[in-house]
């Protein structure tokens, strides 16, 4: 009887990964994340109405929080895809998704984007789309609040996309281990 191989790939998960599954690590990731968030609400908020109080930005921050992981998810999900389509359809040995050049767009995709040009444009496209996101919902949020004008939140909203946008999806696995 011939013995079937198995091929395991995808042992280590990657970085951006991890940040989507429950772990002793959420504990640092949602704090963090949450006073990043803050910050740069309040100085671009500063910058449009300096008379608000710690009291505003306590109510309203907590939502551009949600709407950043949220947002990230998104990022997540187009990184997620080939893996996704490479499981659903080409599941079998010899198939179409078992190539040197497929594996070595997979590897640079989960591992280290700057390994493969369309790794990295497939991870440029993740974070533009996840900053994007921030863009757009944080705007309706930020104009809701009914202390900004359009200008003014679209301003702000803006600077949360570029600056909190998930560029940690660029790190290179190599720097954890």
């Amino acid at each position: 009887m011939k013995k079937k191989q198995v091929k395991l790939y995808n042992i280590i998960l990657p970085f951006w990964l991890i940040l989507w599954f429950p772990s002793w690590i959420w504990l640092v990731i949602i704090p963090l994340n949450y006073i990043v968030d803050r910050l740069v609400f309040t100085i671009a908020s500063k910058k449009q109405k300096p008379e608000l109080d710690q009291k505003f930005f306590r109510k309203h921050t907590w939502k551009l929080y949600l709407i950043g992981f949220g947002s990230d998810f998104a990022g997540v999900s187009l990184l997620l895809l080939p893996n996704i389509i490479e499981l659903i359809f080409d599941t079998k040995e010899g198939g179409m998704f078992d190539t040197d050049s497929y594996y070595k767009f997979s590897n640079a995709l989960n591992y280290n984007c700057f390994m493969h040009p369309v790794a990295l444009l497939i991870t440029i496209a993740a974070i533009a789309i996840s900053g994007l996101l921030i863009y757009i919902f944080d705007r309706a949020v930020i104009f809701k609040t009914g202390a900004f004008t359009k200008e003014q939140a679209k301003k702000i909203a803006l600077f949360l996309a570029l600056f909190t946008a998930p560029y940690l999806y660029l790190l290179p696995m190599q720097l954890f281990y």
